[in-house]
């Protein structure tokens, strides 16, 4: 199980401190996929970078199977590297420009593995093709691809290690209805095939009743709603839960 135990993050400006997130538990079982939900700024992805041990947090602690996990854990422990993968928004950020396709998603095989070089050649041409990349894509740097096929290549690169968590951070924001229906439903089939709990944040309420068994509620840092989701909103009670399902487009599935 990977979880949160009353967590909390916080930022100066000066003699300022604000809390990003603030006092946050939240667990994720093996296989489940949770939705975090808030508007922008509400701490999602300060949450997203502690939960995959990037960031440490000022409280509380983040835990995997019973190991505390954070960035010198990752460092020490290349098991806890692999096991909670982070894909980000934007997959040409994310993407080192000077990497090929290939490269970019061989290079947590190469880190984080003892597989050979034949063995990381060969897993990688097959998460290419899963991930529906053309091997002609192999040889190409992340900014001659379209944000699609960017996106693939950023799941890809999370999926190498055969992660027991994945967490995705706004991973549809930005993209077009088409791409962002195909990569929602490749989202649907990672899943499916890898079992892999997974926790997936966004802004966008319809997009969390599409994918998620449970859907946590994020506000000025705080989880105010954490449900069970079985197919009729009716079940989320907290106003500002409302809130967010008032605004969805009426003609949303």
């Amino acid at each position: 199980m990977l979880r949160a135990e009353h967590v909390s993050k916080y930022y100066r400006n000066g003699r300022r401190r604000t809390a990003a997130v603030q006092d946050v538990s939240i667990a994720v079982e093996p296989g489940e996929f949770v939705a975090l939900i808030g508007e922008s700024g509400c701490g999602k992805s300060t949450l997203a970078r502690l939960l995959t041990g990037i960031l440490i947090p000022d409280e509380g602690a983040v835990i995997l199977d019973g190991r505390q996990i954070s960035p010198a854990a990752r460092k020490k422990d290349k098991r806890i590297a692999a096991a909670v993968q982070l894909v980000l928004q934007d997959g040409k950020s994310a993407l080192d420009p000077r990497f090929s396709v290939e490269k970019s998603i061989a290079e947590p095989l190469e880190m984080l593995t003892s597989l050979s070089k034949q063995e990381i050649r060969e897993k990688t041409a097959g998460l290419m093709r899963r991930l529906g990349l053309e091997s002609e894509l192999a040889g190409r740097k992340p900014r001659t691809l379209s944000g699609g096929q960017q996106k693939r290549v950023c799941l890809a690169r999370a999926l190498a290690t055969e992660p027991q968590y994945l967490v995705f951070d706004e991973v549809v924001s930005g993209l077009d209805v088409l791409v962002r229906k195909q990569v929602l439903e490749l989202i649907r089939e990672i899943r499916k095939q890898s079992g892999a709990g997974c926790v997936f944040i966004t802004h966008d309420m319809d997009v969390a009743l599409f994918l998620a068994d449970r859907i946590a509620v994020m506000k000025d840092g705080r989880i105010v709603e954490d449900r069970k989701y079985t197919g009729d909103p009716a079940c989320f009670t907290h106003p500002y839960t409302r809130e967010l399902l008032e605004k969805r487009d009426p003609f949303a599935p």
